[in-house]
């Protein structure tokens, strides 16, 4: 169960970075600054930090429902 636990908490990690990674390149998109980029992305464009936050998200969601699936095993389980 420690496993669970954990692994729910970097699934909701994992979604609030890529989402905020996606927001703040779109920002920047928006924004028409290019040079915004490298200084809140960390990435060399705008579109390489919406890959990698899109890809992060895509972690989260992931590991979320693999977590789910461990709940639901376990508690099935403790019932029988």
């Amino acid at each position: 169960m420690f496993f669970t636990r954990v692994g729910r908490i970097v699934a909701w990690l994992a979604v609030i970075h890529g989402a905020f990674s996606v927001a703040l390149a779109l920002f920047v998109i928006w924004s028409g600054d290019p040079n915004l980029a490298h200084r809140y992305l960390g990435s060399g464009t705008t579109g390489q930090a919406i890959n990698q936050g899109t890809l992060v998200l895509i972690f989260g969601v992931v590991v979320g429902v693999l977590t789910d699936i461990s709940r639901s095993v376990a508690s099935a389980t403790r019932t029988q």
